[in-house]
């Protein structure tokens, strides 16, 4: 019977951990390349690139990732409990 938990334990902890590879893409809040190079000032010239945006890397899908790292740390609190 204690050998049946067991195999129940490494089949959760095999399932927790293999969650993260079919997690699917994720975003590094990197930022893109543009898609025109700019052109080079002549001289005397001051140019920017700045385009208004400020990324602040709080987006939901990284919130939603936090949600499944809370699950998952309770899952393995269960799982702990148990043996």
């Amino acid at each position: 019977m204690k050998s049946m938990w067991y195999l129940f334990a490494v089949c959760v902890l095999a399932f927790t951990l293999s969650v993260s590879s079919i997690a699917g893409t994720m975003h590094t809040g990197a930022p893109q390349p543009e898609p025109t190079p700019t052109p080079t000032p002549a001289e005397g010239e001051v140019s920017t690139t700045f385009n208004g945006n400020i990324h602040t890397g709080d987006t939901e899908e990284a919130n939603a990732g936090e949600a499944v790292a809370a699950d998952v740390l309770s899952l393995v609190q269960v799982v702990l409990s148990l043996l």
